[in-house]
């Protein structure tokens, strides 16, 4: 199965005394999402399943990604937000044999953190950045597909939306 960490698109500063929880998408996050979202339609393959952090910025970005993959999200995680990936591993492990890829969209610095973790290989994850990694048969660490920043996976989708018409 291959992994997708998918970090969350720009969001708005908490306000004082406010909750980080419901902090959502500022205008350009959604525009940085919905482009991202575009170009990584045409980077996964075969049978998605699609994974977000409970908090509203994250869940903004998962259906972007809903939309432009034509599939539900099926989990929002609290294991994503906590930083769990033991919880997390596990819970992949016991998905299905005929999930391809599993996207997880998540936050900073634990999408780095696992990706490191995971492949031995540090990658910076800036807003809206999406890194494959191809685990290996039990699940518990993998290599890296590829790595590739928003402006990138923009492009992608423009030039996949040209071939469309």
């Amino acid at each position: 199965m291959d992994l997708l960490l998918v970090r969350h698109a720009e969001a708005e500063d908490a306000e004082a005394g406010g909750s980080d929880y419901a902090r959502p998408l500022t205008v350009r996050g959604h525009a940085s999402a919905i482009a991202m979202a575009a170009g990584l339609a045409w980077c996964v393959r075969g049978s998605v399943t699609l994974w977000s952090s409970p908090l509203l910025r994250t869940r903004e970005t998962a259906a972007h990604l809903s939309a432009a993959l034509h599939v539900e999200v099926t989990r929002y995680h609290d294991a994503i937000p906590a930083g769990d990936l033991h919880r997390l591993r596990h819970d992949w492990q016991a998905l299905s044999a005929q999930t391809d890829t599993l996207i997880v969209v998540g936050h900073q610095p634990h999408l780095g953190v696992w990706g490191a973790l995971l492949m031995g290989v540090s990658l910076p994850v800036k807003k809206a950045s999406a890194m494959a990694i191809a685990l290996d048969r039990s699940g518990i660490g993998g290599r890296l597909l590829w790595y590739a920043l928003p402006e990138t996976l923009a492009r992608l989708g423009e030039h996949s939306s040209d071939r469309a018409r």
